[in-house]
């Protein structure tokens, strides 16, 4: 992959690139819609994979601390979005899935996985959450190199306590 076709990772304090992504239901969604409130963007590599499991169950269950902090959550994956609203059905999630399947967002924050497991080429995002302030603005970033990494979620919420 070109260094053209990748960008760097956003920065703390960078405005956070901008997008336009389908929901499960094939709704375009885009990043500036959330704005006005703290925005947690989770990107994870597979829906209904182990960890991504894991990560996006611990995020619904602490979603309603997470509001109290001002914040929305917004899961996004390569997956389509026909396997995100099984997943987003199968696992009850209360925040919007969305399908990054053209890969075009993971290449603007900088974080492809270029292989899933042992699926070489297999294009994914890199386990990723984004804490964005009420304007986009990149103000806790955590990128993993290894998918099996959930984050802290005790560093989330302190992160958004801080930004209170």
């Amino acid at each position: 992959m070109s260094s053209a076709s990748l960008a760097s990772v956003p920065n703390i304090g960078d405005k956070a690139p901008d997008f336009e992504l389908p929901d499960p239901d094939m709704k375009p969604r885009k990043l500036s819609e959330f704005y006005g409130k703290k925005t947690i963007l989770a990107f994870f590599p597979a829906a209904e994979s182990p960890v991504c499991t894991a990560e996006m169950c611990a995020l619904r269950d602490s979603l309603d601390q997470l509001r109290d902090l001002g914040a929305n959550v917004v899961g996004i994956s390569v997956d389509g979005p026909f396997a995100n609203k099984f997943f987003v059905q199968n696992r009850h999630l209360n925040f919007p899935v969305l399908s990054d399947y053209r890969r075009d967002v993971i290449k603007k924050y900088g974080i492809v996985m270029n292989k899933l497991g042992p699926l070489e080429g297999y294009d994914a995002a890199k386990r990723s959450v984004f804490i964005l302030d009420e304007k986009g603005k990149v103000i806790y970033r955590w990128v993993s190199d290894n998918p099996l990494v959930e984050p802290n979620y005790n560093e989330i919420k302190d992160a958004l306590k801080k930004a209170k």
